[in-house]
């Protein structure tokens, strides 16, 4: 599985007696830029909080058979882990001349033409290996959360 993890840092203000939405920053890659736009934030008289989210997408890829493909059209949703939201689901074939992710009705496309590239030899889809190309479920899930007040004191520092 592969993690990514970044930040935004979202400022307020007071108006009258209600708090409003000043801007969130673009997603940061370093607990420097945080620290950064944090600080940024603080000599600011106006803004009355700070926020800081954590956004983490989490990319995982599992090996399937042509017959693990959804049927035609859209797949049917998947659950999510808890906090979380599928974003994607894509699948990929190892070592066909169409990389990239595929929707799968494009990678049942491709295999369908990987077969008639070969001749029709049985297996082309089904088999992963060296009797046919490796077929890859791959799903992306985001989370966004509140940082913690961990993370926080961490970025004090």
């Amino acid at each position: 599985m592969e993690r990514q993890v970044t930040w935004s840092v979202s400022v307020y203000r007071h108006s009258g007696d209600a708090e409003v939405h000043e801007y969130t920053s673009h997603r940061l890659t370093s607990p420097a830029s945080v620290r950064e736009h944090v600080g940024l934030a603080r000599e600011r008289p106006w803004v009355s909080r700070i926020a800081l989210t954590e956004h983490v997408r989490e990319v995982t890829r599992r090996r399937i058979a042509e017959s693990d493909l959804p049927g035609d059209g859209l797949p049917a949703a998947t659950p999510a882990p808890a906090g979380g939201i599928v974003a994607a689901r894509f699948y990929e074939i190892e070592g066909s001349w169409a990389g990239g992710l595929l929707s799968a009705d494009d990678a049942r496309d491709q295999l369908q033409e990987l077969r008639r590239a070969s001749g029709g030899a049985a297996g082309v889809a089904e088999a992963a290996g060296p009797a046919g190309p490796n077929l890859w479920e791959v799903t992306v899930v985001d989370f966004a959360r509140p940082a913690s007040e961990d993370l926080s004191h961490r970025l004090d520092a």
